[in-house]
């Protein structure tokens, strides 16, 4: 029983540290501050959207982290969500029309 707690524990402890590097290699990602200033202006749509929009995507999985983040000239949410396989999804929403960019 202490293996499965620990193989369960190290799965969850690669799946966050996972979830940070794919988040940090989109790389510009905005503060809670700006994302809040971009949602106001409507040129973004809401973390709430998207994230409802990437849990379409995966359904049954846990979403761990969003982050709305520049790519080229544009903004786009990158969602991290964990599988109950303990596999980390990645979904990528376009910023202004708030449709899948690709899930990987």
């Amino acid at each position: 029983m202490r293996l499965v707690c620990l193989v369960i524990a190290l799965w969850g402890a690669m799946g966050a540290a996972y979830a940070q590097s794919a988040s940090a290699a989109i790389g510009n990602c905005l503060p809670p501050r700006e994302m809040q200033e971009a949602v106001a202006s409507k040129g973004v749509v809401t973390p709430a959207s998207a994230v409802m929009t990437a849990r379409r995507q995966v359904p049954g999985a846990d979403v761990v982290r969003a982050s709305l983040c520049r790519n080229s000239d544009a903004l786009v949410y990158v969602i991290m969500a964990l599988q109950k396989d303990g596999r980390i999804v990645q979904v990528m929403i376009d910023g202004s029309s708030g449709r899948v960019r690709s899930v990987k």
